[in-house]
């Protein structure tokens, strides 16, 4: 899977996601929830949390910053708790349009970027984990590589 960061999107949370792949912060983590909507719908692959609970990040926190553009199949955005400025390493994708609607009406997580190719994968991953909040047998981010454009 490739994501295409946006750094005008976010420029802290782009940046802040750049530097943590690039220093390896997501490799052997996993994407720890995979929640579907109740009307059944997938909504998102969630990852890059180093415990794999959920409740976990880099040690730090960074600012928040207006969102803008609407959340679509293919989004990429940093997940935060209900406080503000929350963000630390946890980034989810959007696995359908109508899941826009539903983060649209929040408006609060920053998008970085989008899936340029293979979302597909994220797809699967999200079928490998059963759909759940938390999953059993969470899918494995190997590794995470940043390349120049």
């Amino acid at each position: 899977m490739v994501i295409k960061v946006e750094a005008d999107l976010s420029p802290i949370a782009a940046g802040n996601f750049v530097a943590l792949a690039s220093c390896s912060f997501y490799d052997g983590t996993v994407f720890h929830r995979t929640p579907t909507l109740q009307d059944g719908t997938p909504f998102v692959i969630q990852g890059g949390d180093p415990d794999g609970t959920g409740t976990g990040g880099p040690g730090y926190t960074i600012k928040d910053e207006p969102v803008t553009t609407p959340y679509k199949r293919g989004t990429v955005a940093m997940a935060r708790t209900q406080a503000p400025d929350s963000v630390g390493s946890q980034f989810f994708i959007v696995l359908d349009d109508k899941d826009g609607d539903v983060l649209s009406s929040a408006n609060t997580y920053q998008i970085i970027g989008n899936v340029a190719s293979g979302m597909e994968t994220a797809d699967a991953i999200y079928v490998a984990s059963g759909g759940v909040e938390l999953p059993k047998n969470p899918v494995p981010i190997t590794t995470a590589t940043v390349a120049n454009p």
